[in-house]
């Protein structure tokens, strides 16, 4: 059945290639890859293929901050940012930014070119040449937008900000005392066994359809983004993450992940913002989905279910709904889900 359901949304959305992975009763129960890499169709998908995390790498940071906050009795995440980032600015506005307020998006950092919630404030046009190395540097992560300033009192309202996640990997330095990337490394990814899990620095191909054609969409280095968007791994390894979430192996209390934020909460969607996760209003399903401008990603969990059941996607198809695919494979499970968006449907 799960073959069936994948491989009906694969022809509906028109999917080249995807992987699937389920954990159910506390271990990797289905890891399947589906289709191709390529459009002449000579590099089948396989659990081996790597495909970027994108925005799910938010929850993985915020498992990884939450983590430190367990651990180290001077690290919480009620501190302001700048104690422990010594090149974010100790004054103003900004000086009033806590590791909470990173956490949930609420800190009035801005989001690439978005100017939702930002009305007043000017459209970034970072310059990515600002992270001159290859791999994610903190510091030079913060530079890309340092000098802009903030949308909104931090605490007062929300803006999804994917820069919000690069100050926060410099928290998580200042208080581990060493890289962000070392403390995944030593955290979660060696204890887990995460041994594809890497940062997206290299170039990677995607797909797009349009107008009943597919076409090569090309990404470049990711890296400098890594907290919020930057990792990737196979769907093994995603898995593995999400069956650690699952049986509480990272984290002392893994539903801080989704703790209800004040003004975070959106009543007419069913749905709220946490501290890295999205959430059902009933705590019954969380999320964080992912996209970039080459694939599409998806961690799903539905904690409080008898088996503590689990579902990651990941995809090369940039027009996919990975979340319609993820609530058919839910229901075979007996799982009650919101339908949050409506069906894919292609108009030319």
């Amino acid at each position: 059945m799960i073959d069936a359901v994948v491989l009906d949304e694969m022809a509906k959305q028109n999917i080249v290639g995807m992987a699937v992975g389920i954990v159910k009763d506390g271990y990797i129960y289905y890891a399947r890859g589906y289709g191709h890499n390529d459009l002449p169709r000579t590099q089948p998908v396989t659990t081996d293929t790597i495909f970027s995390w994108a925005s799910v790498s938010k929850t993985l940071t915020a498992t990884a901050a939450l983590m430190l906050d367990e651990q180290n009795p001077s690290f919480d995440i009620d501190d302001k940012v700048a104690k422990h980032v010594s090149y974010w600015p100790n004054f103003g506005r900004k000086s009033r930014v806590r590791i909470w307020h990173l956490l949930s998006h609420r800190a009035g950092i801005t989001h690439y070119r978005k100017r939702k919630n930002c009305p007043d404030n000017r459209a970034p046009d970072y310059d990515r040449s600002k992270h001159i190395s290859p791999l994610f540097n903190a510091r030079q992560g913060v530079e890309v937008f340092i000098n802009q300033p903030l949308c909104f009192e931090p605490g007062s309202s929300y803006k999804y900000s994917t820069f919000g996640y690069n100050l926060l990997a410099s928290a998580i330095e200042g208080g581990a005392g060493i890289s962000y990337a070392a403390w995944i490394e030593d955290q979660i990814k060696k204890p887990l066994g995460m041994l594809s899990l890497r940062q997206a620095a290299g170039a990677r191909t995607g797909f797009e359809r349009r107008c009943h054609a597919w076409h090569e969409v090309v990404g470049g280095n990711d890296a400098w983004k890594l907290p919020g968007g930057g990792w990737e791994s196979n769907i093994v390894d995603l898995a593995k993450f999400a069956r650690a979430l699952l049986r509480d192996g990272l984290l002392q209390n893994t539903r801080r992940l989704w703790t209800t934020v004040d003004g975070n909460i959106s009543e007419h969607r069913n749905f709220g913002y946490g501290f890295g996760m999205m959430f059902t209003l009933d705590k019954n399903e969380v999320w964080h989905k992912g996209k970039n401008d080459t694939s599409r990603a998806l961690l799903v969990l539905y904690p409080n279910s008898a088996e503590r059941l689990g579902i990651v996607l990941m995809t090369n198809s940039v027009h996919s709904n990975a979340t319609q695919i993820a609530h058919r494979l839910a229901k075979l499970f007996g799982q009650t889900v919101y339908n949050r968006r409506t069906p894919v449907e292609e108009t030319c």
